[in-house]
């Protein structure tokens, strides 16, 4: 059994920042704010910080509020409550929030709820095809969703809810590298997910070099040719990977010839405003 799909990582970098958009501007810098509030263990200043980002609707801190009430920073911990906050992400063109939302349902530490984490898995990139798959109406309407799923044996639903839970921390919680943004690199890392033994194995493809904005200095120029920068998408994912297959108890009985595979693109986006 094969599945193939490719999931994409975009950053976005902004030609002129203060002629950016209020809402992405505004909102990154009050998610950096209330992360060295977090950093510096205040967490009445970052709660405060938190209660105003929210109170401005901004996205980012939508999905920061998730985060923090699913794992406790600063705040009780409160799945339900953080579920509320990743579906606002989501409704606000956060990308990360659907992703947040199935994780955390597969998680059995949630109280897995095997019908909500795959009906989320299905918005995300890595897990629209192969054998957990849906008619795509059924991935429409809820009603519908559900009845199919009445129809799937129990080991397919275990199989699946484990599938959804370690592909879609692996999107949710895989970042650019800074090293990579800071010298305007790209590219390409395919994983191959066996959910049946478990492995996950990863192969750098290409890089890409693009063109680098304001004033750049020689190291960095000089810098930006070395191996080690192209080796830090590969880095980033082993990392995400590791966390997220520890994550989640194995099922057992997947076949281990059972292959996912998907190409993750890190890549760069000017725009000039």
């Amino acid at each position: 059994m094969r599945a193939l799909t490719t999931a994409f990582l975009m950053l976005a970098l902004l030609g002129a920042a203060h002629q950016a958009a209020a809402g992405t501007r505004s909102g990154a810098l009050a998610v950096d704010a209330i992360r060295v509030s977090i950093a510096a263990q205040d967490c009445r200043q970052a709660v405060d910080r938190l209660k105003s980002g929210l109170k401005n609707e901004y996205p980012e801190v939508f999905l920061l509020a998730g985060s923090m009430y699913e794992n406790g920073i600063c705040v009780r911990r409160d799945w339900d409550r953080a579920v509320t906050f990743y579906v606002q992400a989501h409704d606000a063109g956060e990308k990360d929030g659907a992703a947040r939302i199935a994780a955390g349902y597969a998680d059995p530490a949630n109280g897995a709820d095997v019908a909500a984490a795959l009906w989320w898995a299905m918005k995300t990139p890595p897990f629209r095809s192969g054998a957990c798959g849906m008619p795509k109406e059924a991935t429409a309407d809820p009603d519908r969703f559900v009845a199919e799923l009445k129809t799937w044996p129990q080991a397919r639903l275990a199989a699946c809810n484990y599938v959804a839970g370690v592909l879609s921390t692996i999107a949710a919680e895989v970042k650019y590298p800074d090293q990579a943004a800071a010298h305007a690199i790209g590219g390409d890392v395919k994983l191959r997910f066996l959910p049946g033994i478990p492995r996950i194995d990863l192969q750098r493809g290409e890089s890409r070099e693009y063109e680098m904005v304001g004033w750049v200095m020689a190291d960095t120029l000089r810098d930006r040719k070395t191996r080690r920068m192209a080796n830090g998408f590969e880095a980033e994912l082993s990392r995400v990977a590791n966390r997220a297959l520890q994550r989640y108890p194995h099922p057992g009985g997947i076949p281990a010839d059972t292959l996912i595979e998907t190409t993750f693109t890190f890549g760069i986006q000017y725009q000039m405003r």
